[in-house]
């Protein structure tokens, strides 16, 4: 549309406003047009929103029906601290009496011996002995007596364990020698651990060792930290809790401190036929423990370091062996996992249940062959043998949960539909009445009526024959107009259905059976995105055609509409031109022939005046 402004300047016309009137005119089969547009587009998107809804619905009856709801069982324990249990649909509703004797054990393959090369030389600096970990300076402590005392740990790449030993003990003794002047304390490791023996003393004393204050790890690296004792003459010694020299996690295999490793850049340590590669030069202990637990050997293995041994124990349980073989190298003896042999494994041991007398043998702590459809999951042995009550029942929670779903969907639908089809009208004093963009749509005005009607027809015979009996319903009779048009459960009713006959129930909710195969049969009819015939996708396919059309259209009658103002702008810019040459030559005429001239006020041609 062009931009340009018309005033009359010269005619004094409003050719601006001729102009807008004139092409306002021409404009109104456009703005038909644009409103049938608008008009479509919010029919294609109501019947978009209607979809949608359905296709929740759709959902929801699936999710249930699918799943056989009213058929689904529950397995309840009366002690879940002895054993639980799951049960499928075919689980048949009853009471069991079980008692659980014995646990699926896994097998488990422990090292012989102590793996890390024990401490005999204490002469040897603090860093360069295998201890669990690296010890730090700083402060320990010791209570003797109730008595604090401090000792501190000098730099460990120049203090040896003699001197750690000799300055701990020294601090110790220090103390007692007050009130026991002839006690003498002296530390030492025995058995690649440490240990305190108390001599000379006349009476018992009372050791623990740690404080917040400290500042060393010393004692944690000692075994003895957090521990106490009461100590006398003869007495047994205080011993660490764990080895002072194991093998080292970090760092490669050789400086491992393993005795017996064979060093080799290409070994091979089989484990039940599944090779776990290695380089003693390179790898470390701890890369080695990652790679068998990353494998698919089935076995999970770890450090006990406590004990310094290596552990592996099987994912599965039951009385099934590991084969462990040193393929390439000697790694598996120098874990001392005695390989090609049993010597190092503890076999593991089947599960046995009793069931209502019934003496059942599994491989695994869940137990699903001893009861049909029900899965017994073993948690501990029952107390003093006696038995407890397994009840399999419907799931009844499940089922109401289900139903629940499908009505707020249900309920939804109808909301959206009252919505999109309501129609208002008019009022006294002139105001006009409304409706919504499907409210001229007779099969969606109808389609939540329809579906209610399906839903609460009879299916079979008997007494549970409809979802009414269910305790489904549009609320009570003799309720307020306009209050029963949704859905509701009565889920006492819906309890006692279940306990009467659950499978009739399980029948009423199946989808290929009964009201809700309809429902969904008639559901896929409304909306199905894979049938472009499908009511909803054959209306959005229509409309979008129509907007299209239309949009063709608009565009057509808009260029029309810009010739025309176009042409007739150029008219009037026309004739004020003309006016212009014209009123310019009135006035020259008029001063060739002497004759004053002054321009009227309206516009128009010039006129000239004399006087006498």
């Amino acid at each position: 549309m062009s931009t340009v402004q018309f005033g009359g300047v010269i005619s004094g016309l409003n050719t601006q406003g001729i102009i807008d009137a004139m092409v306002a005119v021409k404009k109104q089969p456009l703005t038909d047009l644009q409103n049938k547009e608008a008009s479509l587009t919010a029919q294609k998107v109501a019947y978009a929103q209607v979809g949608t809804a359905l296709d929740d619905l759709v959902t929801k009856v699936r999710s249930f029906t699918v799943a056989s709801a009213g058929a689904g069982r529950l397995g309840t324990s009366a002690d879940s601290a002895v054993f639980t249990a799951a049960a499928a649909t075919n689980a048949v509703v009853s009471q069991y009496q079980i008692s659980v004797d014995r646990l699926a054990t896994a097998t488990r393959a422990t090292s012989t011996g102590a793996i890390g090369a024990a401490v005999t030389d204490t002469s040897q600096t603090l860093q360069s002995l295998n201890l669990p970990g690296s010890i730090t300076a700083g402060q320990i402590s010791t209570i003797v007596d109730g008595a604090i005392v401090h000792y501190t740990v000098g730099d460990p790449a120049t203090t040896t364990m003699d001197q750690l030993m000799a300055g701990l003990g020294q601090a110790i003794q220090d103390r007692l020698v007050a009130s026991d002047p002839t006690a003498t304390v002296t530390v030492s490791v025995v058995g690649n651990r440490l240990q305190l023996v108390l001599s000379g003393a006349t009476a018992a004393h009372t050791l623990s060792f740690g404080a917040a204050s400290d500042s060393s790890n010393a004692l944690g690296m000692l075994g003895i930290a957090n521990s106490s004792a009461t100590m006398a003459v003869n007495g047994p010694p205080l011993v660490g809790a764990t080895n002072l020299g194991v093998a080292r996690m970090t760092g490669a295999l050789d400086n491992a401190g393993l005795s017996g490793l064979t060093s080799t850049q290409a070994g091979t340590l089989t484990i039940n036929g599944v090779d776990i590669a290695y380089d003693t030069t390179v790898d470390s202990l701890s890369t080695i423990i990652s790679r068998i637990n990353n494998s698919s050997a089935g076995v999970i293995s770890s450090v006990d370091r406590t004990n310094d041994q290596l552990v592996l124990t099987r994912k599965d349980t039951g009385a099934v062996a590991m084969d462990i073989e040193d393929t390439i190298g000697s790694l598996g003896a120098a874990l001392k996992l005695a390989p090609g042999t049993t010597n190092a494994q503890k076999i593991g041991d089947t599960a046995k249940v009793t069931v209502d007398g019934r003496s059942i043998i599994s491989i695994s702590n869940a137990v699903s062959n001893a009861i049909d459809g029900v899965t017994i999951n073993l948690v501990k042995q029952s107390p003093l043998g006696l038995p407890q009550t397994l009840t399999v029942g419907v799931d009844q929670t499940a089922v109401t949960a289900a139903i629940n779903s499908f009505i707020t969907s249900f309920n939804s639908l109808g909301d959206t539909l009252d919505k999109l089809t309501a129609m208002k009208p008019g009022e006294a004093g002139g105001k006009a009445g409304s409706s919504g963009p499907l409210a001229s749509d007779s099969t969606v005005r109808s389609l939540f009526l329809s579906l209610r009607e399906t839903l609460f027809q009879s299916s079979g015979s008997g007494t549970l024959n409809s979802l009414g009996a269910l305790g489904l319903s549009t609320g009570a009779v003799g309720a307020v107009a306009g209050s029963t048009d949704r859905l509701q459960l009565d889920t006492t009713k819906l309890t006692a259905a279940l306990n009467a006959d659950a499978n009739q129930v399980a029948s009423l909710l199946d989808s290929s059976t009964g009201p809700i195969s309809a429902i969904l049969s008639q559901l896929k009819t409304f909306e199905d995105p894979a049938n472009t015939n499908a009511y909803i996708q054959a209306h959005a396919t229509g409309l979008s055609s129509e907007i299209s059309a239309l949009q063709r259209q608009e565009l057509d009658r808009q260029e029309m509409v810009n010739n025309y103002q176009a042409a007739i702008e150029a008219q009037y810019a026309a004739m004020e031109a003309t006016l212009a040459r014209l009123q310019a030559q009135s006035s020259q005429i008029a001063s060739i022939l002497g004759y004053p001239t002054s321009s009227s006020s309206g516009g128009g041609l010039g006129r000239s005046s004399t006087n006498g």
